[in-house]
């Protein structure tokens, strides 16, 4: 198989024409028509995943997060995706992304999330003035009310994380969801949903999510990508079941 293949089989997917204009998805390193003999999937390129990686003979890493974001003008030996970017290049390793590709699909990165809390299967957030939230996020109408809190204990443990969670605001009747980075969307989700289950919340935006009614919970932003993730290693172990899925750990704060 050739990276060009590979580069079809997830357009096919995850139809790359339907990522965020701002997103760099596809091919970000490397060619069409070298090898993909060896294919590694992970969360986000980073100083540990480019060592096993390399380490593990890899020739194709398809990444959710992308390596190279902000415009790039030098590729130099050091700390920093470009260091990164570097190092595979040079030993002839190319590099797919697929970010809000993967987001936009159906299912996608908050389709596996609601998966993965067993809630029923969601539906696109229905947001017409910011047409973004309603490519990344889904909406789950619950066969039960819950109570919040039981919700904000099933997260916490299902994706095995610690959640942050607003004052509960009533018995939860639909959640939307909002993988990654959601805070933007919090008055989409408040016009959709009782809960939100996200990440990266700032102090302000889950203020804004608590006077509009709005049970929040912040499970982090690599936690609540995962499962996106892990289902797109599922989709490329359909390609090529000799996939590996390279570890690393793309969460920057610790403790």
């Amino acid at each position: 198989m050739r990276v060009g293949d590979l580069l079809t089989e997830l357009d096919g997917r995850f139809p790359f024409d339907g990522a965020g204009a701002w997103d760099p998805v596809g091919l970000q390193i490397g060619g069409v028509d070298r090898p993909a003999s060896r294919v590694g999937v992970c969360h986000e390129i980073t100083d540990e995943v480019t060592a096993r990686a390399l380490g593990a003979g890899i020739t194709v890493l398809v990444t959710y997060h992308p390596l190279l974001f902000a415009p790039t003008t030098s590729l130099v030996e050091g700390p920093g995706s470009s260091g990164r970017a570097l190092k595979l290049a040079e030993a002839g390793v190319s590099v797919i992304v697929v970010h809000t590709a993967l987001d936009a699909a159906v299912p996608g990165t908050g389709d596996a999330l609601a998966d993965a809390l067993g809630l029923p299967r969601a539906i696109r957030l229905p947001d017409s003035e910011d047409p973004e939230a309603a490519m990344i996020g889904r909406v789950s109408t619950l066969d039960e009310p819950m109570e919040p809190d039981a919700l904000a204990h099933l997260v916490a443990t299902r994706l095995g994380c610690t959640v942050r969670a607003t004052a509960p605001a009533g018995p939860v009747y639909s959640v939307a969801l909002i993988p990654g980075s959601g805070g933007g969307f919090i008055a989409a989700a408040a016009a959709a949903a009782d809960a939100v289950i996200t990440g990266d919340v700032s102090h302000h935006r889950a203020r804004e999510g608590s006077e509009l009614g709005l049970f929040v919970i912040d499970a982090g932003h690599a936690s609540s990508e995962r499962p996106g993730v892990m289902a797109l290693y599922s989709a490329i172990l359909d390609v090529e079941p000799d996939a590996a899925f390279i570890e690393g750990d793309p969460t920057p704060w610790k403790g």
